[in-house]
Parts: structure tokens; sequence; C-alpha cells
């Protein structure tokens, strides 16, 4: 259970649940039932089981967690996928997830778990979907667009809605309405999905243009936060309309979705908390301290509850300030996310395998992400391996799950061509597969038909006569069928070409961008008009990446895949006439610092002194192999090879603080740190609890300092001769024994003798000694 004590915990992430690229076309097939309407991001599930996905960065894998029971009753292991994130959003039929790193975005039919259309947007954090019952969108706040497609195959509706660029937001409402800002102009949008395309509903002025606007989608309207002149603006449903002053008095975190009515604002630094109810507006201070890994706050009940991921907490608060609760989950010093489904909220601490699943009444119950007693835990051997002629067979009436068929592939986009002498240039983007792999692209034109491997989007067409002119048509195939034909503009052979470029350099930066250069093409023959750049990847992917008008390009940290393989070439153009490319480039593969190493762990070594150990998770290299860790103690450096260090040569009792990075040829990560004490000499008190004639009971306080203590007598000595009887007796002899490790018993001796009795105690860091004296009778 998680403890909940009364005073003497990173975002609502409506941006969509981290999990890793790489989920499988088809999970397991057990697995199908228990995801029918789970209803994880809808509203409307009040009455369902509210089970959500979690997401594991160190493990690599996805956990349903029951919002009932609190229990996780699937784990999927998602193979090579740990730190790699993407962004989830879910109804009770359809889950899209957006590789952020690549910008690819997938739809899954939750009904057969069958991948069912693919589409690809920009790489990087500037892109994000949005899924409800009533539509999907592709947001790509960076250019200002706004792309309806459909939820199944992820194919456009209608014409993107065109904004200015920089966008916020962009999450549906209680009605199925999508919200976005728009702080260039100071306005907010509200956008309704529709068959024949999206369709502005409402733009609603909330700040002068270029303000710094953050938008939060509340249960019953929505609430904008100007951080500029420190106002909050709410809307309501019904049209009501209120602006209240803020005490915004550092930065801050908002969420882009919140159950309740009430907006919450996080400041991170002082640590308070912001609350706007219309008109109305609190601030109160927190318990936590400043912290990037204090996320946004929510309201949840009447209830508001801020996660620290620093200090592995949810603080619980009342409207007023009061602290109510604080709900621990080891958090791996990572962030706390808050999730929200029918009438549960979630906290999931994703570098670890904890989550806390809170009701409506304010109860917080843990979730272990990692039970093995489920599905893709460890698990009992299958029927098939099992195949006894025992088994009671399926209960009857249960049939196995049978998979939509999937479709043929949609259509390809931006198709393209250039001229050249006696020749065309042609290249596309990928065709969504809608549920069945590619099996080829068939292109159609000048009379001849070319069939291609479906990784090659950029094809020569030869032979060809200069001055005429020529269409084509790309199609793309499955083994369901083909997709719609898309044709090309007019494309015109010529002799009249711009002057080649003669070599390319390609270089990988150590912070993840990619550089390219190339001497500029001589003028003879028509006005250069820009460079085509194409590339071909280590899969083989051959394709056209950018157009652009001087003599280098930068491809931005995250455009190139981190650990891929990529050549270029580079053609020059001249209006719609285009150069024969360039020799390749040598092979570059794009790269950065690795992440910070995960799960850090800094633990005292009971047996041996002034020592302590480090163990840690390898992180994700991001394109280079990690080469050492760097592990530093109290002003001590080692370097090592495996994520583990033990530490040696510190002083008795001392507080060893350690901070790790990964080392690969970008540098050095982002430090994890932690800290241990070494073992302390340890001490005890005997004490004398009562006695008898010739018996006394002893017993000792112990403190072991860390170690693993040993006791053992030290010696007695008593005044029986000197005092009693002025004469030698010797051989008098006490009965003494301690019974286990430091723990004291009963001494026996002569009545009327005092005794005084020694103990030593030592652990790995020495040994100290204690003493009492006692008369027997």
């Amino acid at each position: 259970m998680p403890r909940s004590s009364t005073p003497d915990t990173r975002q609502l992430n409506v941006k969509g649940l981290l999990i890793a690229v790489g989920l499988p076309v088809l999970l397991v097939g057990a697995l199908v039932a228990t995801l029918l309407g789970t209803g994880a991001f809808s509203r409307e599930s009040q009455g369902e089981d509210a089970s959500l996905w979690l997401w594991t960065t160190q493990a690599g894998e996805i956990a349903r967690v029951n919002g009932l029971t609190a229990a996780t009753d699937v784990r999927y292991d998602l193979t090579d996928a740990a730190g790699n994130a993407v962004q989830i959003e879910q109804t009770d039929s359809h889950l899209l997830l957006r590789e952020i790193v690549t910008g690819k975005v997938s739809a899954i039919d939750l009904s057969t778990l069958e991948l069912t259309g693919s589409a690809e947007t920009v790489p990087g954090e500037g892109v994000r979907v949005a899924l409800s019952d009533e539509g999907a969108f592709i947001i790509d706040q960076t250019q200002g667009l706004v792309n309806q497609v459909h939820p199944a195959t992820l194919t456009p509706i209608g014409e993107p809605l065109q904004f200015p660029a920089g966008l916020t937001g962009g999450a549906f409402d209680v009605d199925g309405k999508l919200w976005i800002g728009v702080p260039r102009e100071g306005t907010i949008v509200q956008i309704e999905p529709e068959d024949a395309g999206a369709k502005t509903l409402a733009t609603e002025v909330v700040a002068e243009p270029r303000q710094e606007l953050a938008l939060t989608v509340l249960g019953d309207g929505v609430a904008v936060l100007n951080s500029t002149v420190k106002q909050m603006t709410t809307i309501r449903s019904d049209g009501r309309r209120s602006v209240t002053d803020v005490e915004l008095a550092g930065p801050s975190e908002t969420a882009d979705t919140s159950p309740g009515t009430i907006a919450s604002v996080t400041v991170t630094d002082p640590p308070s908390v912001i609350t706007v109810d219309d008109d109305s507006s609190k601030r109160f201070a927190t318990g936590a301290t400043p912290s990037n890994l204090l996320g946004a706050s929510v309201e949840f009940h009447q209830r508001i509850y801020v996660p620290d991921g620093a200090a592995g907490l949810v603080w619980v608060y009342d409207l007023d300030g009061t602290e109510l609760d604080r709900i621990e989950l080891d958090s791996g010093g990572g962030p706390i996310e808050l999730y929200h489904t029918g009438d549960t909220l979630f906290a999931n601490a994703v570098n670890t395998n904890q989550a806390v699943v809170v009701s409506s009444d304010g109860n917080a119950r843990l979730a272990e992400k990692n039970r093995d007693d489920v599905l893709g835990g460890n698990v009992p051997p299958t029927d098939d391996e099992d195949d006894t002629g025992n088994d009671e067979g399926d209960e009857e009436g249960e049939t196995p799950d049978e998979p939509v068929d999937p479709e043929a592939p949609g259509a390809v986009t931006d198709l393209t061509g250039v001229g050249g002498d006696g020749l065309v240039s042609l290249s596309w983007n990928a065709a969504p597969n809608h549920g069945a792999a590619l099996t080829k692209y068939v292109v159609e034109g000048a009379g001849k038909t070319w069939e291609i491997a479906p990784g090659q989007r950029v094809l020569e067409v030869g032979g060809l006569t200069n001055g005429d002119e020529y269409s084509f048509t790309v199609t793309a195939h499955n083994a369901i069928g083909e997709g719609p034909a898309v044709g090309t503009s007019p494309i015109v052979p010529t002799s009249a070409l711009p002057e080649a470029v003669t070599a390319v350099e390609a270089v990988a930066n150590a912070d993840g961008t990619v550089t390219l250069s190339w001497p500029e093409a001589e003028t003879e023959g028509p006005a250069i008009t820009g460079y085509r750049i194409e590339s071909v990847d280590s899969d083989g992917v051959s394709q056209a990446l950018a157009d652009v008008t001087g003599t280098s390009h930068t491809f931005a940290d995250g455009a190139l895949e981190y650990g891929s393989n990529y050549v270029f070439t580079v053609r020059t153009l001249a209006g719609g006439a285009a150069a024969e490319p360039s020799p390749q480039s040598a092979t570059v593969v794009p790269f950065s610092a690795a992440d910070a190493p995960g799960g850090l762990e800094v633990a005292t070594v009971s047996d041996a002194a002034g020592t302590v150990e480090a163990t840690w998770s390898q992180p994700a290299n991001n394109g280079r192999a990690i080469e050492k860790y760097v592990v530093e103690a109290n002003g001590r450096t080692v370097e090592v090879t495996e994520p583990y260090a033990l530490l040696e040569g510190f002083g008795d009792g001392e507080e060893v603080s350690v901070s790790v990075t990964a080392v690969n040829e970008a540098g050095e990560s982002e430090a994890a740190t932690a800290s241990a004490t070494t073992v302390a000499i340890p001490s005890l008190e005997l004490a004398v609890d009562r006695t008898g004639t010739n018996w006394a009971y002893l017993s000792a306080t112990v403190d072991d300092g860390g170690g693993v203590a040993d006791c053992t007598i030290g010696g007695t000595e008593n005044n029986y001769d000197r005092e009693l009887h002025g004469e030698t007796e010797s051989g008098q002899v006490s009965q003494f024994s301690i019974e286990g490790a430091c723990t004291m018993g009963t001494f026996t001796g002569v009545e009327g003798v005092t005794y005084t009795l020694t103990v030593n105690i030592d652990n790995a860091a020495g040994t100290s000694t204690g003493s009492v004296t006692f008369t027997l009778g």
C-alpha cells in the first residue's frame, strides 16, 4: 500500500502517455479480451473499469492497470524499447501512437490490436496527436497546421486548417470539440471534426498578440493562463467568461486537460499552487522543494494533486491549501505523471515499476506494474507446451477473437517530379499500409510500368523526349490490394540543365544534428533556384529530404534517427529541371549524448568499512556506444564500463553523494544522483533490567552503525575475594553467555558479589565496548 500520512507526489499528461516505440502490429491474442472497453482517455467511461496502459521506461514495457482493483492485469515487453518515448491517445475503440524521435504516427484497432494505419509527421516534440470518439487530429504546433485524420487509417480528411506558427494545447473537451491556442494572435480556437473535414466553430480573444499562453481543457469549459500579464481567463461551456488576476511568482506548469472544473497551476519556484474557479483565485504554498520534476497540478473531486518526482510524492491539498495527504511512490529520480479516465486518477512513476490509483474519495492504492502472475509476467506453460490431454478446454461459448481484415493501403503523399536530360526524377512519401505490410509501389507513366520495393520512394525514369510533357501515377500495394493512385503535374524533360554538384560532405555533430555542405554548382546554363537533398538509410529507404536554396543544410537534432546510417546526394535545381545527383557522401550516423543513467541506487556495504556500492540501468545510447561511466563520489572519480561501481576509502559513517554520467562520443550525459552512508563504528549500552538472589537479567541498546555487528564477552570482574572473605578463593566463576548477536540474557553468580561485565561489539568499521556493574542479591 502507498503510505499516506497527515501533515507531521509531471503534469496531467494529456500530451499522451509516454510508451516505447516499436509496438508490434499484433499483440498476443490473449491480450485482446482485456482491452475491450478500456476507455483510457474517455471522460464517458464512468461506469467502466477505467483501466489504463502505463509505461515503465527502464523496463521497456507497458502494463495495463485496472482502476477498480488497482491491479496490473497485463504486461507487455516491447523489444529494444526502453528509453524510447511516444505519445499515446486512446478511446474505447482506437489507440494512436506517435514516435517522438521519428514523427511516425500509428493507429491500432483495440478490438483486434492490429495496426490499421500510419502517417509521417515532423520528428520531435512539435507535433502531437489528439483523439476522441468524435475524431482524430494531427497537430503540427510548430507549423500551425491542424489536420483532421481518420482515426483508423490516418488518411487526411479535408484540407488542414492553417494558423500562425507556434500553437499551444490541442485537446478535446467533453463535447468532442478540439481546442488549440494561438499565442501569435492572442486567441484560442474551438474546432469541430466533420465527415468532410474540420471546421472552426469559435475563436475567442483571450490576450494581446504574442503573449505567452497555456491552455487547459477543463471538465466544464477551458482555462487560459496568460503568463505575460499574470491573468487566467476561464470560458465555460455555457459561454460565461471570467478574467482573474493570479499571483504567478515564478515558472509554472499547467495541464493540457484536467478532470475537474477548477483550473490549477503549479509554480515550481517558489513551490506553490494557484487555483482559479471563474473569478475566484487562491494561492497556497506547498511542501515541495523547487525542482524540474515538480509537475502540473490538477483538481480532482475537490482535492488538488501535485506530482513531485524529486520527492517521490503526490501532495494532496484541499481547495484552501490545507495538506490532506502525501501519497508515496518510488519515482526512481524521474517524473511522476498524472492521467485521468472515468472517475479515476492515475499517478505513474515512469522510471520505476510503481503507480498509484486514486479513487474519487481520495483513497490511494499502490499498483505494482511488474506483477509476475499476469499475462506477460512469468506465466505458466501455454496450452501448446502442456498438451497432455487433460485440459478442461475453452469455456462453452468462447471462441478465439478473429482479427478484423486488413485493407488495401492508402495513398502516397507529396508526390513530386523534376525533369532532367531525357529523364524525370520522382519522389514521394510512404503510404499508410492499413494493417498489411506494403509489398511494392507501382509507378505508371510514359507508356511504362515500374514495380519497386516499398522502401524505395525515389525513382528516375529515363528514355524520355526532351520538351514533351509527362505525367505519372504512383500506387501503393499490399497483400490485400492496391491503394488510390496519385498523379503528378506535367513534368518536362530538358537538356537545359544546371551544373551538377561535385561533392557532398556530411558530418554528424555531437549535438544530434547532421550538417551537409557542398560547393556551389557552376552557373553555366539556366539559373539555379535551389538544391534537393536525397538520402538512403540503413534500412534501404531512399527518399528526398529537403529542398534548400543555399549550399549547406543542417538537419536538426532528432530529424534523423540516432543510430541509423545515412548517405546523401544533392541535386541542383533550376525551376522544374534538375541536374544529375552528386556523388554520395560518406556514411554518417546521427548521435548525441546518451540519456542519463536510470534507476541509480547507492547502498551501504554492510561488511566493508568506508564502502558503498552504486548500481544503475543502462540508458539509451542515442547513436553511439557508451564507452564508460564516470562515477563521482565526495570528490573522488572512478571510471567503469558496467553499470556498477564499488566505492571504497571513505570515512566511517560518512555520507557519500554519488553522481553517475554515461559517456559516448558526444560526451557526458546528464548525471544521475543518489547517496548512502558508510558503516560507522558500532556502539552499545548495557543495562540491568532486574536482579535476583544470584542472578541478573541484562539488556543492551545497540547501534550497529549500519553494518553487521557481532558481540563478544570482553571480561567479568568481581569483588568476591577482596571484600567478602579477605582471603583468596580462586575459581569463583560466574555464568553468562550471549544469546545470539548482541542479545543479552541472564547472568548468574554469587549473592552479595559485585560484578563488572564488559561486552565488545564490532563490525567492519571497528570495535567498541560497553560495560555494566551490578551487585547480586
